[in-house]
């Protein structure tokens, strides 16, 4: 597809995101700011790095066989996924503070210290997950092949429940980790509230959802043509409820990571703070993997309750902190 026939695309797909980015500053009752608004989506742009390339960064590093994708369908391999997912966090941890340092390496020196504490509690969702995937691989439940969907990936088939609940949490696991490492190298020497971290916790989701709209948008378009109903009708779903639902994703470890750092920011304190940070995490992850889920078994109804309760949720939070 010709750089040219992505204007339009990049267009269309920019003006909900400025529409949500002015919706929430309202909430916040304080003008949208362009400069934090526009540092948001460049973090939220990075954090789509780690996702879209951790692939070629295996590659690059001769790491091809520990993609954690194909040691999903396997039994019995704890250890060896446990020890991939240990690997996909750090590379994300590594790879977001790198491409910092292009953007935002005035605050580097303030929030490594940070960062290399999150990545190490993170490493424990890899190891609980790694325990969750032997429990549901012990109990032989939700084997039935799926009728309305499926998933390939790194030439392995997500065709029953158990796998495609498996490679969305996976998913979930990247993307929230890749949003929350930006968060921190982008604004949190910016951050004195809970109210601001989730403002801007916003903000990168806005930034990731709109690389990833492009992309989608691209994709259906070089088959359909750019203004064909199929494009039209996935910005629609996409500018609505796939942008919400990375917003409340967002906003979740936003809240819990904030109550964390302001409560819990000395070292003797390290257990609430890694316990605040984790259950932020993992209620991030289930809501993220129950909304791809759905999807993909048909569920369509989800769509409706994640955006009347994801929106009610975020204002509650920013009238409380009011």
């Amino acid at each position: 597809m010709e750089i040219l026939s992505l204007i339009p695309i990049i267009i269309i797909t920019f003006f909900p995101i400025l529409m949500w980015g002015y919706i929430f500053s309202y909430l916040d009752n304080s003008p949208l700011g362009a400069r934090r608004f526009g540092l948001g989506i460049v973090a939220g742009a990075i954090s789509v790095v780690p996702v879209l390339f951790m692939s070629d960064m295996m590659a690059f590093a001769d790491l091809v066989h520990w993609n954690v994708f194909p040691l999903l369908a396997i039994r019995g391999n704890e250890i060896e996924l446990a020890a991939s997912l240990l690997m996909t966090i750090g590379i994300i941890a590594i790879s977001v503070f790198v491409f910092s340092l292009g953007f935002f390496s005035l605050s580097i020196g303030k929030v490594w210290k940070t960062l290399i504490r999150n990545t190490g509690i993170l490493f424990l969702i890899g190891i609980l997950f790694s325990f969750f995937h032997f429990l549901l691989f012990s109990l032989d439940i939700f084997e039935a092949p799926l009728a309305n969907g499926w998933i390939t990936i790194a030439w392995v088939v997500f065709g029953t429940l158990k796998l495609v609940l498996f490679y969305y949490v996976v998913i979930a696991i990247i993307e929230e980790t890749s949003k929350h490492f930006c968060v921190l190298t982008s604004s949190l020497p910016f951050i004195d509230s809970v109210k601001k971290w989730v403002l801007f916790s916003i903000f990168i989701a806005l930034g990731f959802g709109f690389i990833e709209n492009i992309l989608y948008l691209k994709n259906i378009a070089e088959q359909s043509g750019v203004w064909s109903s199929w494009v039209l009708s996935t910005w629609i779903f996409r500018s609505i409820f796939s942008l919400l639902t990375h917003i409340i994703c967002s906003v979740i470890v936003g809240l819990y990571f904030s109550r964390a750092f302001i409560a819990y920011t000395s070292l003797p304190k390290i257990l609430p703070y890694a316990k605040t940070l984790l259950y932020g995490f993992l209620l991030s992850i289930l809501v993220h993997a129950i909304f791809d889920i759905s999807l993909t078994v048909g569920f369509t109804g989800i769509i409706f309750i994640y955006f009347f309760g994801s929106y009610l949720s975020i204002t509650r939070i920013f009238y409380e902190e009011q």
